[in-house]
């Protein structure tokens, strides 16, 4: 619970130190004098957004700090922020952030600013207070669902992505067996690209010398086309001997034969020297080198390999991806039966949660219903309409709206229907039907009664005092009748420039009330301030 608040330099207030003792506190003063710098202090200390407009024009930086005693002990938290826009929180002797602030003070203060009857209209607001009014059991089963609908989510997101997968590698491996089998017959090794290159440009030279080689024995051996070189030579040297003179014929026959014979060993030594191969088998090697390297290119072009290489680790991946493919499906089946199960149970758990927010709406309007009547709302019906959706979420499978009718009227939004001084008493009358333990240690209410007065102000006085009971109610408020039931009383005033807040007792009290009730200290004022204060 808040027991002291320490403000400095925030809006017009150059410090100001609050003690707080009773369970029901007024705060008034007159409008302009700084009341809302107080709010905007709860807001600070509760972790809420800071801007630099809010520092007093005389200081460099403003601090908020708040003494809480509760089960955790007593313990100070602080949060500063300068011009520059650098700001400090400690909670307790250790440094923390703005978020660790929010977290500590999220079940120990709750500040119901007169925006609180926006929040009311929202429709997460409307369903979280009806989630509170089911109890433990609405909450754990609210709980088991946020926990299921992700996990169901996950489970078909994983059915989607699986499917999709397999789908694609049906388009990919399409053909693909057959390529990976060619791969595989290239026998490819590192470097071998380079390596049949060379060996087909060898292959090139090699046919190209052999069919130079074929033509010059054709031409010097002959061929079914006619005599060749050689034979036409041997014809010329006989023509030659048969002229010779008899002394010289045996001389000139002994030199043509040794020309013959050495043209002879000239054409054995060069086939022995050139290595050559027969033409025959020079056109098969080649045409397999051809058609490897054709193989090689066409593969690549077809998987986007940029290597021989890179073939073998397409090779190796759709290997794999075919394994993933042909096992995927027991996954897959083993995937959707776990889906089917998921869905069954959100199934299960979004209907008993409509079926206990159903009853907690209608105990919750039934609660609200009975704070109006003493609010004097008499001639107005509130109620919680249950809105079915298409599809469960996280949530749930519906929504709420808070209704209201009037007399026999059909229902409406409350936010369509409802008057500003109707949304403040259904504002105090939703916070009277929360149950104590989940109330926050303290409440601050910044003017929720505006738009009160006369018997609605009193009433609602006497509600907010009701409330007080089960947590410390500090009330910002501009009606006397509701300040005059406050057991503790803190003044807001404006001394030229600045805002100083105290503590009031007494006749300083009694003044106080007569100037909200008339604007003076008159007699009449005065003595009406003193009945209302019951002295």
């Amino acid at each position: 619970m808040i027991e002291r608040l320490e403000v400095s330099g925030m809006g017009g207030i150059e410090r100001a130190a609050l003690d707080f003792s009773g369970n029901f506190i007024a705060i008034t003063g007159e409008s302009g004098a700084g009341k809302s710098s107080l709010v905007r202090a709860f807001e600070f200390i509760s972790g809420k957004r800071a801007q630099a407009a809010f520092i007093n024009a005389g200081f460099e930086e403003t601090e908020v700090a708040v003494l809480w005693d509760d089960t955790d002990g007593q313990i100070v938290t602080r949060r500063s922020l300068s011009r520059s826009g650098k700001g400090r929180c400690r909670i307790g002797d250790n440094l923390a952030t703005a978020g660790m602030l929010a977290s500590r003070a999220e079940r120990r203060i709750g500040i119901q600013s007169q925006f609180a009857q926006l929040n009311l209209l929202e429709s997460a607001k409307q369903l979280e207070l009806v989630d509170q009014c089911g109890g433990r059991e609405l909450e754990d089963c609210a709980e088991r669902l946020r926990e299921l609908f992700p996990q169901m989510l996950a489970a078909e997101k994983e059915i989607f992505e699986i499917k999709r997968r397999r789908a694609e590698l049906e388009r990919k491996l399409e053909g693909a067996p057959e390529r990976v089998r060619r791969v595989k017959s290239l026998g490819i090794t590192p470097g071998c690209e380079a390596e049949w290159e060379r060996e087909l440009a060898s292959l090139e030279r090699a046919e190209s010398e052999a069919g130079k080689y074929d033509d010059i024995t054709a031409r010097m051996n002959g061929n079914e086309n006619g005599p060749g070189l050689l034979d036409q030579l041997a014809s010329f040297l006989r023509e030659l001997y048969s002229i010779a003179p008899r002394d010289r014929a045996d001389e000139w026959r002994e030199l043509g034969e040794n020309g013959l014979s050495k043209l002879q060993e000239l054409f054995e030594s060069s086939r022995r020297e050139l290595g050559l191969i027969s033409r025959e088998e020079i056109e098969k090697a080649l045409e397999r080198c051809e058609a490897r390297l054709g193989l090689v290119r066409k593969l690549k072009r077809e998987t986007g390999s940029p290597t021989a290489e890179a073939l073998l680790e397409y090779a190796a991946e759709t290997e794999d991806e075919a394994k993933w493919l042909r096992e995927s499906g027991a996954a897959l089946e083993e995937h959707i039966s776990l889906s089917s199960r998921q869905r069954a149970e959100v199934a299960s758990c979004a209907k008993n949660l409509r079926l206990m927010r159903t009853s907690a709406a209608a105990d919750f309007g039934a609660r609200v219903n009975g704070h109006l009547r003493d609010l004097g709302m008499d001639d107005a019906f509130f109620s919680v309409a249950v809105n079915r959706y298409d599809k469960v979420r996280a949530s749930g499978a519906e929504g709420v709206t808070f209704m209201l009718s009037q007399k026999s009227g059909a229902p409406n939004p409350v936010g369509k229907v409802a008057s500003g001084g109707e949304l403040s008493r259904i504002l105090i009358a939703i916070q009277a039907s929360i149950e104590p333990e989940l109330l926050p240690e303290s409440l601050v209410f910044d003017e929720v009664e505006a738009g009160l007065g006369g018997r609605t102000a009193l009433l609602a006085g006497k509600k907010l005092r009701e409330l007080s009971r089960g947590c410390r109610t500090i009330l910002i408020t501009h009606e006397a009748t509701i300040a005059a039931m406050a057991d503790q009383h803190f003044v807001v005033e404006r001394r030229n420039d600045l805002t100083e807040v105290r503590e009031i007792s007494g006749e300083e009290r009694v003044a106080e009330i007569a100037r909200m009730l008339a604007g003076s200290e008159s007699r009449e004022a005065m003595e009406h301030a003193r009945s209302l204060l019951g002295l």
